[in-house]
């Protein structure tokens, strides 16, 4: 029944018919044809850059700026060039989480951590790295031999096998964060559970132990989405209902909460510009 009503709610709120019956979770309808009038982006142009051009930087002395839904997703829609899918509005009604997973255009997923930092700049790092090997690749088989040779990631775990399938080209590195609590395991000492989840000497951290668990009586995480047109990330209050999104400076995102007691960084990749025939199915 929730997922029935935030499905309602999502589709009150973006202006656009509700499906009746489908959940979150479940099934989606069949490809739709694109809307009349819709305009394909550039493809060679990844919009990995949240609402741009309609965001634009905080002011000096500001750390936060509040959207509400319907102007987050108007401003998607202009950055984009079409509505989002009902697979996207019920990816972003998950709250901060979705901020970040309807940016990187894979589904409704758990954003992948399978590469995460220990810094923001080292993410930085790696993501400039990844994006100089997916511009020059021709393939699979290339893009894996770049990795090799590059003297940053050919460091690290995960690069290789965290490209999603298809071709190097479809595909761009992004930032997000991830604020959580440590304990991730009831049965782990204190001394384990404060090794849990620090950068190793690479500065990368290891994510496998982590399950969504939260600290007892508190939220379980909060997503960042780094936006570099605006030098901003943006997150949320919950999910919805009543679900707000928040454009913030990093000091104001990873402020002290009782909740949290780790950030990562993260790199993953991103759908560059979807395709005109992209549908609730994809």
């Amino acid at each position: 029944m929730r997922n029935r009503l935030l499905r309602l709610t999502m589709a009150a709120v973006l202006g656009v018919g509700a499906t009746v019956g489908l959940a979150a979770t479940g099934a989606y309808a069949a490809p739709v044809p694109a809307p009349a009038g819709y305009a394909a982006p550039d493809p060679g142009v990844a919009h990995t850059d949240a609402v741009a051009p309609e965001a634009t930087p905080l002011p000096a002395g500001q750390k936060t700026r509040t959207w509400t839904i319907a102007r987050y997703a108007a401003a998607w829609r202009k950055a984009n060039g079409r509505e989002m899918t009902d697979l996207e509005r019920d990816a972003l009604a998950r709250g901060c989480i979705g901020v970040t997973t309807v940016n990187i255009e894979r589904g409704n997923i758990n954003p992948p951590l399978g590469l995460s930092f220990g810094t923001f700049d080292k993410a930085r790092a790696v993501q400039d790295a990844l994006n100089a090997v997916l511009a020059d690749a021709t393939g699979r088989p290339d893009y894996a031999a770049q990795v090799r040779r590059d003297p940053l990631l050919s460091t690290l775990d995960n690069v290789t096998s965290s490209l999603p399938a298809g071709d190097p080209s479809q595909w761009t590195a992004v930032v997000f964060s991830k604020r959580f609590f440590s304990g991730q395991d009831s049965s782990w000492t204190a001394e384990e559970t404060d090794r849990a989840f620090r950068p190793d000497a690479r500065g990368q951290v290891d994510m496998t132990g982590y399950h969504y668990r939260a600290k007892p009586g508190y939220v379980n995480f909060d997503y960042g989405w780094y936006d570099p047109a605006t030098s901003s990330w943006w997150h949320a209050n919950h999910s919805e209902p009543d679900m707000e999104i928040y454009q913030s400076t990093l000091k104001y995102y990873s402020r002290p909460l009782l909740d949290f007691d780790r950030q990562v960084y993260s790199v993953t990749f991103a759908r560059k510009t979807v395709p005109a025939w992209y549908s609730s199915t994809n």
